[in-house]
């Protein structure tokens, strides 16, 4: 397949679990800015999945957190028991498993530039091109957004600015944070260079990435946590870039339809944190409330004795469940 202005690569998968559902994927490389009055000099990677045997009218938009790619959504772990893509998929939509500026196979300019504005802006690119039609060759009706941390984060900025999705999946992304957060990010991570992984990547040292052996206490809970994920984790670990950690700043004034996801467990938003109780989704719902619109409907799910990683916990397919049970009530596949 050759698309004007893309690089596209096409692989035929098929899932073999619970997940089961013959998969088409296609990966694209797309011309995105940093800035609305920019040129695409950028280069953003995704890979467009479907059912082999239809084509979806409304599309997941995946975007991963920080100090992953897009393996996070499709993990090669389990034959697909991991994968939000394969199950999404086995529910009749469309998926567009993207990394961001920055990260994984997308383009890694100067650190300094990649801003949480300069990535929102190649974000609503990669969604403009969803909508017209230039990736896959269908115009998508329907974008849904589902994010995970600083994927959500950059949905606070992108979704007010641009009003360009039909509802929203934010995973990973309360409003208060452990005490001691900014300590263990200190303690746990360095500049990539510094990295095995890393080490001939040319990155400037404003990429940052975790130091080995830090992921699984980071990112996990003993209970829900199977150490062959942990170590796959480690292995396909990624960078981000220090310039964009600053998340918007609140009200995010969304007005489409947003379901808040996260674990009881999470080690960032959950433990340490007194502004509300993490086994208690109504005290969550009470306290993230004020944070966004009254057309946002907001809701709020809490995943039992999950870590930050909800997509890598055991639990994973039972979050996989609610998120899709929730979207299929906002649009359908």
């Amino acid at each position: 397949m050759t698309v004007p202005g893309l690089v596209a690569t096409s692989t035929p998968a098929t899932a073999a679990d619970d997940a089961s559902q013959a998969m088409s994927c296609t990966s694209y490389s797309l011309p995105v800015r940093l800035s609305d009055s920019g040129e695409a000099t950028e280069t953003m990677w995704g890979e467009l999945c479907r059912p082999a045997d239809r084509h979806p009218t409304t599309v997941q938009f995946l975007v991963h957190g920080g100090f992953y790619n897009h393996a996070y959504w499709d993990f090669p772990v389990s034959k697909g028991y991991y994968s939000y893509v394969r199950h999404a998929v086995a529910a009749g939509y469309a998926t567009f498993n993207v990394d961001p500026i920055g990260s994984g196979k997308s383009s890694h300019p100067q650190s300094s530039v990649v801003t949480g504005d300069a990535g929102t802006v190649a974000l609503h690119d990669a969604i403009t091109a969803l909508r017209k039609g230039t990736v896959g060759g269908q115009a998508f009706k329907k974008v849904l957004w589902v994010g995970h941390a600083l994927g959500s984060f950059y949905a606070w900025r992108e979704i007010p600015r641009y009003g360009d999705v039909d509802g929203a999946i934010l995973t990973s992304a309360l409003n208060s944070h452990n005490p001691d957060h900014a300590a263990i990010v200190s303690a746990n991570t360095y500049p990539a260079v510094q990295d095995p992984k890393f080490a001939d990547s040319g990155y400037d040292n404003g990429y940052l990435t975790t130091k080995p052996g830090t992921r699984g206490s980071m990112f996990y809970y003993p209970a829900t946590t199977d150490p062959a994920v942990v170590a796959k984790d480690e292995e396909t670990k990624d960078v981000q870039p220090v310039a964009v950690t600053q998340p918007a700043a609140p009200p995010y004034r969304i007005k489409v339809p947003v379901l808040v996801v996260a674990g009881t467990q999470d080690w960032l938003e959950c433990q340490g944190v007194t502004a509300y109780d993490c086994d208690d989704p109504s005290s969550v719902l009470a306290h993230e409330s004020q944070f966004y619109l009254p057309e946002a409907k907001l809701k709020v799910a809490m995943v039992p004795q999950t870590g930050h990683d909800l997509a890598l916990a055991t639990t994973a397919p039972a979050t996989s469940a609610l998120m899709l049970q929730w979207a299929k009530g906002i649009a359908a596949p």
